[in-house]
């Protein structure tokens, strides 16, 4: 007896010449897909002029916001500075140590204020309402303030993060 294998080729290669044609769309790119796009060219990329008056009052609030929180983190400092002394040398899960991770951990949610103010000016960064030089210019200067107190307060948690081991 033979093999169907042959017979079994044979109908897969000759089956799709049976199907009826379908009278479909070719996929080919069409004429338009192949012209080149022009970009439009605008002729001023950057607006000029100085900053909005109401974008300075909103900086300003945010700026304020940042430097309250600021305060309460300066606060909340001396609160972790005393516990983690208080603390010494303890092993850690001792109560003491217990103790000065949650003023470390107060002084880190103390933080947050800052943080919703960079997150602010940064949204304000990317509203096209604020798209003049002026008004970038303004943003900057607002957004390297207030990272300046982000910067100087990671650097104080990391301090007393380290002290207490």
């Amino acid at each position: 007896m033979r093999s169907p294998k042959p017979l079994i080729f044979a109908l897969i290669f000759l089956a799709p010449g049976c199907a009826r044609q379908v009278g479909a769309p070719s996929l080919l790119p069409r004429a338009v897909e192949k012209q080149p796009i022009e970009m439009p060219v605008s002729e001023a990329t950057e607006q000029q002029g100085p900053a909005d008056p109401a974008l300075q009052a909103a900086l300003a609030k945010q700026i304020a916001a940042a430097e309250a929180g600021d305060k309460a983190f300066a606060d909340q400092r001396a609160l972790a500075d005393a516990a983690i002394a208080r603390a010494g040398n303890a092993a850690p899960g001792s109560e003491g140590w217990i103790q000065a991770q949650e003023a470390i951990t107060a002084l880190e949610a103390a933080r947050t204020a800052v943080r919703d103010a960079a997150v602010a000016i940064d949204a304000l960064r990317d509203d096209p309402a604020n798209a003049s030089t002026g008004s970038r210019a303004a943003i900057d200067a607002a957004a390297a303030r207030i990272e300046a107190i982000e910067q100087a307060q990671t650097a104080t948690v990391a301090a007393l993060s380290a002290k207490l081991g």
